[in-house]
């Protein structure tokens, strides 16, 4: 099972021919960059979608539950009313397989990324001076789930840095619902102690930030801090907020085997290679 990074792509007006892209197992290819075909619309209050043909992975990148999926994207784009805002968000979008599972992933996924711009559009407020915002997916298939990450980057004319944005989908492709904290885990409060125990563990060993990492809000056992994540073949992936530890997007992976014990029985599937 792999992963595909969606390479930047617009909305393309007339056919062109398919980009591939190479996928190898868990690992993020780098994207192929192809020249955009933009069409342009008026700036609205709400965001406008519109189909955009991107890299596809190896056939054997595609496979869950059995059932072989072809990867495109849906483009969401717009601006504010004024023109001061724009806002550019591709979202992984799958086709053929499992109608149903389809289905729901591509509707989850929408509406993720309209959550960010959402939200950006909240925290730019009416005032604020001229931004942009791009949103980027990665989509990750395991034996029995379909996941997405969208990672978003808002920025602001005059600002010192970027903010970043992200959300995560994370989909069973054997009945075509979210997976959640509450469906991941026999009892939630007890996975999200393994959460916070783990990442106080992990965290030192990936940044180097002391060991243990102290008690801090970001690694409370809530789930609000574990809500993004994607299951890979190493473990469950977990990705924190910008300013949940620090400015950035931190990541670890808490492995299976720290986590079997409290899985909830159906979702122990997701620990095997």
């Amino acid at each position: 099972m792999g992963r595909t990074r969606l390479a930047s792509a617009a909305v393309i007006v007339l056919a062109t021919s398919a980009l591939i892209a190479s996928c190898t197992a868990e690992t993020r290819s780098a994207p192929t960059q192809p020249t955009p075909t933009r069409t342009t619309s008026a700036p609205s209050e709400a965001p406008e979608a519109s189909e955009a043909s991107l890299p596809s992975a190896t056939p054997d990148a595609q496979v869950s539950n059995g059932r072989s999926y072809a990867v495109t994207a849906t483009v969401i784009e717009g601006a504010t009313p004024g023109g001061d805002g724009h806002w550019h968000a591709e979202v992984g979008q799958v086709s053929e397989g499992d109608p149903l599972v389809a289905q729901a992933f591509n509707k989850a996924g929408e509406a993720s990324a309209r959550d960010q711009i959402d939200q950006v559009r909240r925290d730019a407020g009416t005032g604020a001076s001229s931004w942009t915002f791009e949103v980027t997916p990665t989509l990750t298939f395991r034996p029995t789930a379909i996941a997405q990450l969208l990672t978003g980057v808002y920025y602001a004319q005059g600002a010192a840095h970027p903010s970043n944005y992200v959300s995560t989908v994370v989909i069973d492709s054997r009945t075509a619902k979210p997976i959640t904290l509450t469906d991941l885990f026999a009892d939630e409060q007890a996975g999200l102690e393994r959460l916070s125990q783990q990442t106080k563990q992990i965290w030192p060993d990936v940044y180097g930030d002391g060991t243990p990492m102290a008690d801090e809000p970001g690694n409370r056992p809530v789930a609000a801090n574990f809500a993004n994540w994607i299951p890979t073949e190493q473990g469950m992936e977990l990705h924190f907020a910008d300013y949940q530890f620090a400015h950035g997007l931190p990541v670890i992976t808490v492995p299976w085997s720290a986590l079997t014990d409290v899985l909830a029985p159906e979702m122990a599937v997701l620990a095997q290679r």
